[in-house]
């Protein structure tokens, strides 16, 4: 019954946005309201080794499923003078038609107020918090982790003068797993300050300095012996934009960055880490942009490991049309785990991604995305390999 629920769900709504319906507007613009249907098939939803039996590891033959996904929310951006509120939410149903166990409900809100004093002197304040189900990527069997992430940020700029730009930036960060691993839990704030030379040609070179302390929220036991995860993280480094031409832009990161574990110190990190994408736009509807990185896992992806992620991506996105536009992704990354306990050695992960979407527009407020992945990671850890491949097609319709 829940296949034909879904189906039919995702029937009507592909139906009702094919069909012509009259732009419904909501303050001028300001507000929406939406609501998407989503069909994915997965190959290995519980990214299965093809060196195990699934039967001993998730007790069922099959490693594929089709999930069924309903969304609902609302965006709103209301301008006033020179500032602006921000604010959404996302409402999510996953059904699995197969593996009903691991059915969930999760949300996604954000809230954001961006300031200006003069044109000068601006920042932002927000908030963002997600519920969803974590990978099972980092997972061994048929356990789901339900994740709630939130950050509470603000920042704030100001251009002392036409080529000196002074910024701060201060975050709260916290990560809260499901029981079965509330080991994983995690808070963490920093702080970030820097200054930067501006050209008239909008190119920029500074330095930045940031700070981060974390710890686990409540006490856990590892082993048996009490485990809270604290660790103190610093950076400096240089930072800037350049505009090679008209079509070409570079933006980059490089700091040196220090870790240190109260625990496990075997986990401790001291060495480079940056990020820098390299945007070329040949014409006005296509757009390449090449990512290279290396850096600390983000907050929710962070086990009592310390893990390094090194990797490279490439995504171009072509607008064929005004209704359609074709993204691409083709990425490689290694993700380097340290001193996970005292009986689990390093270990680390390679990662290849091949996926590509199509966006149609049929109207202003209606888009329908069809979209395949393929991804296959090897490991040095017995059985952490996996391939799978995901397929979806989802309508969503604005008002």
């Amino acid at each position: 019954m829940r296949h034909k629920i879904g189906g039919i769900g995702s029937g009507f709504l592909l139906a009702l946005a094919l069909a012509p319906m009259h732009s419904w507007a909501f303050f001028d613009d300001k507000l929406e309201v939406f609501v998407s249907e989503n069909v994915t098939h997965d190959s290995n939803v519980f990214r299965i080794s093809g060196r195990v039996d699934p039967n001993l590891s998730i007790g069922s033959p099959h490693k594929g499923d089709t999930i069924y996904s309903t969304a609902a929310g609302f965006n709103l951006d209301l301008p006033i003078s020179l500032q602006r509120l921000q604010l959404g939410y996302t409402w999510i149903d996953h059904r699995y038609d197969r593996f009903t166990d691991v059915n969930y409900r999760g949300h996604a809100a954000r809230a954001a107020y961006q300031w200006a004093y003069t044109t000068r002197l601006t920042g932002e304040l927000g908030y963002i918090e997600q519920e969803t189900l974590s990978t099972f990527a980092n997972i061994q069997g048929r356990r789901p982790d339900l994740v709630t992430a939130r950050m509470a940020y603000a920042n704030a700029a100001w251009m002392v003068s036409p080529s000196w730009r002074v910024h701060g930036v201060a975050t709260a960060s916290q990560a809260e797993h499901s029981e079965n691993r509330a080991l994983q839990d995690l808070e963490s704030h920093s702080a970030e300050a820097g200054v930067s030379y501006v050209t008239a040609q909008e190119n920029r070179i500074g330095v930045a300095v940031r700070g981060e302390r974390g710890k686990s929220p409540e006490e856990r036991f590892l082993g048996g012996v009490p485990f809270d995860n604290e660790y103190q993280q610093e950076s400096v480094g240089i930072q800037g934009r350049w505009v090679v031409t008209g079509h070409s832009r570079f933006d980059g990161r490089m700091d040196y960055t220090r870790r240190r574990y109260e625990q496990l110190q075997q986990r401790n990190y001291s060495g480079p880490t940056f990020e820098a994408t390299y945007t070329w736009t040949p014409t006005g509807k296509l757009t390449i942009a090449t990512t290279a990185q290396r850096g600390v896992a983000p907050l929710e992806d962070v086990t009592t490991s310390f893990v390094l992620v090194t990797g490279l991506a490439i995504r171009p996105d072509w607008a064929i049309s005004d209704k359609v536009n074709i993204r691409g992704n083709l990425s490689w990354a290694k993700w380097e785990y340290r001193g996970d306990s005292a009986v689990q050695p390093d270990f680390e992960h390679r990662v290849k991604t091949a996926g590509l979407s199509v966006l149609y527009r049929p109207f202003a407020r209606v888009a329908i995305t069809g979209s395949y992945a393929r991804e296959e990671r090897t490991s040095t850890l017995a059985a952490g390999d996996y391939k799978v491949d995901v397929a979806s097609i989802e309508a969503r319709i604005g008002f």
